[in-house]
């Protein structure tokens, strides 16, 4: 298979499936289940592979830093600990023919993304990747209730576990989701830290990238995101994944209430073309 030189590597920027309530303060964290499942089809019916992503990363490496792509005996890392030669790559079906890859992500842990956005994720063999508010597993969010905004449930255990078996990546959020940049280095760091060692512990599973609550982040604050033994980390600045794009400073579209699926074609169109 030719290599394709400039693969588009996209990554979504979601927080709640549902209906935006009346009274929300942040109305721009909603998605109708109609739209998200609209934008879906629309990704898959163009062409668009989806990633986790560690998938991502490893797909990163494959196009841009070996120099050698078509060498079977080369190998990149998926998931901790495994290596998958890149003849692999292709029969996993990672390998798209038109270079076209788009990540979906969810910030926060809105127990939404399972009730209602799991079965379209699976309906349309979609892969994703949430970012958990880790001390916050079961709860509610506490975070935005202190800003005026509604109550929300958190992701279950439980939940996590069964995203995880539908084959669903879980990332971080820190542990109670603070401004990083705000904070001590000595609290940040245990923010990070400590929320991917409790997510670890809770689902066995290895944690592989961060998101930064409110895309707050500073050359520090991603300096500890990598020193906690993340593969990379999530901002919320708009743009796409690059040949020498960050992996601890990870563009994202963010998709909100008010993005139909025209505004969303639109949103897609511009990405590739601008950035």
């Amino acid at each position: 298979m030719a290599i394709i030189k400039n693969p588009k590597f996209i990554i979504l920027l979601y927080h709640k499936i549902g209906i935006c309530p009346k009274n929300a303060k942040f109305p721009g964290l909603y998605v109708t289940e109609e739209n998200f499942e609209s934008q879906v089809k629309y990704l898959k019916n163009h062409g668009y592979a989806f990633l986790t992503l560690s998938e991502l990363k490893a797909l990163h490496f494959y196009y841009y830093h070996d120099s050698n792509a078509n060498n079977d005996k080369y190998n990149v890392n998926v998931s901790e600990g495994d290596k998958i030669p890149n003849n692999s790559l292709l029969k996993l079906n990672l390998i798209n023919e038109g270079g076209r890859y788009v990540a979906i992500t969810f910030d926060d842990g809105s127990r939404s993304v399972y009730s209602n956005g799991l079965n379209i994720i699976k309906e349309n063999g979609v892969k994703a990747t949430v970012f958990m508010v880790s001390g916050l597993v079961g709860g509610v969010n506490d975070w935005d209730i202190k800003n005026g905004e509604n109550k929300d449930e958190m992701l279950t255990v439980n939940d996590l576990k069964k995203m995880a078996d539908c084959g669903m990546e879980i990332g971080a959020h820190t542990k109670t989701h603070p401004h990083l940049s705000r904070i001590s280095p000595d609290a940040a760091y245990n923010e990070i830290f400590e929320s991917k060692n409790a997510l670890e512990r809770l689902l066995d599973i290895k944690i592989n990238f961060f998101a930064y609550p409110y895309g707050d982040y500073n050359k520090e604050v991603k300096t500890l995101a990598e020193k906690a033994g993340f593969w990379g980390a999530c901002i919320t600045k708009t743009g796409i994944v690059k040949k020498e794009s960050d992996f601890f400073a990870l563009n994202r579209v963010a998709i909100r209430h008010n993005t139909n699926l025209f505004k969303f074609k639109r949103k897609i169109f511009k990405v590739k073309l601008f950035y």
